[in-house]
């Protein structure tokens, strides 16, 4: 029950930063809520790193985070250009979609084996995300666009991070990623900086401490019960920014995106659990 309330309250921390950045989205430009949202994600660590005299931070695989790095700031940046073109529930369930972009990195970049059933589930996750966008039937907006690209720059870190895990704590990695943004997110933020009042300083100091605080609670989540368990939560992320689009930016989404996303869902879900099932089995082979 414990690893259920700390996903949910993830997933809730997750959707519910992008529901500020839809809002300062307005008047920021989206480069400049990256370079924020990195500031106080590094905030976030920041007590525990002081009180433990940076050790975390030790690290032998530094070029490793550097590299990533780039990976998640380009996944972050294009991922708030996109949520301030398109609606907010709209980008949540396409998105959900970086699981099967994801599976197809790490056979493709980390030589993981993938049978049938696996690439049946990756190829029903892609016909949701069709049913999403539905090219042909309606014209594709460049937000669309945009939250492709942050889903696979987005899985390109994940990739990253897998590697990362074999070797650095869970700390480490997502303290390293967030300081490491901090000045590539700058040099994008510079050519269109304009400085928020304080309204728009604490939403973006909202934004910050909820994604720190959502890698922190997924992490534990994680530790603590099997990703398969946990995988049907993402759901309830296209249920939160429905319920904030709906309320708060006065966005309804259609019946395509809600079949869609249930699609997408239930794919991912299936590869969590076979990954799970075949985990297990290469621990505990049968006699």
């Amino acid at each position: 029950m414990g690893s259920a309330l700390l996903m949910l309250l993830s997933v809730s921390l997750f959707t519910g930063s992008h529901g500020f950045v839809r809002g300062v989205g307005k008047t920021i430009h989206p480069y400049e809520i990256a370079f924020f949202a990195s500031v106080f994600s590094f905030a976030f660590y920041l007590p525990w790193l002081l009180r433990t005299k940076f050790q975390p931070l030790r690290t032998q695989k530094f070029h490793v985070h550097f590299i990533r790095s780039f990976f998640n700031a380009g996944g972050l940046t294009t991922w708030y250009i996109a949520i301030s073109l398109v609606p907010l529930a709209d980008a949540t369930a396409l998105a959900l979609t970086s699981p099967l972009f994801t599976t197809i990195g790490a056979v493709i970049f980390l030589g993981e084996r993938a049978h049938l059933r696996r690439w049946t589930a990756l190829g029903v996750g892609i016909c949701g995300a069709l049913l999403i966008v539905r090219p042909g039937f309606q014209s594709v907006s460049y937000g669309f666009l945009f939250v492709l690209l942050s889903i696979i720059l987005a899985s390109g870190s994940r990739i990253f991070a897998k590697q990362l895990t074999k070797t650095d704590k869970p700390v480490t990695i997502g303290a390293w990623v967030a300081l490491l943004q901090i000045p590539i997110t700058f040099c994008l933020a510079f050519y269109v900086w304009r400085w928020p009042d304080l309204t728009q300083l604490a939403m973006l100091a909202a934004v910050g401490f909820m994604v720190g605080g959502a890698h922190f609670t997924m992490t534990m989540a994680y530790n603590r019960s099997e990703v398969s368990a946990l995988e049907p939560f993402n759901f309830i992320r296209l249920i939160i920014a429905a319920l904030i689009g709906f309320f708060v930016f006065s966005e309804l989404p259609d019946i395509w995106t809600w079949a869609g996303g249930a699609i997408i869902v239930a794919s991912t879900s299936y590869i969590a659990r076979r990954e799970a099932v075949l985990s297990r089995e290469a621990k505990f082979p049968a006699a």
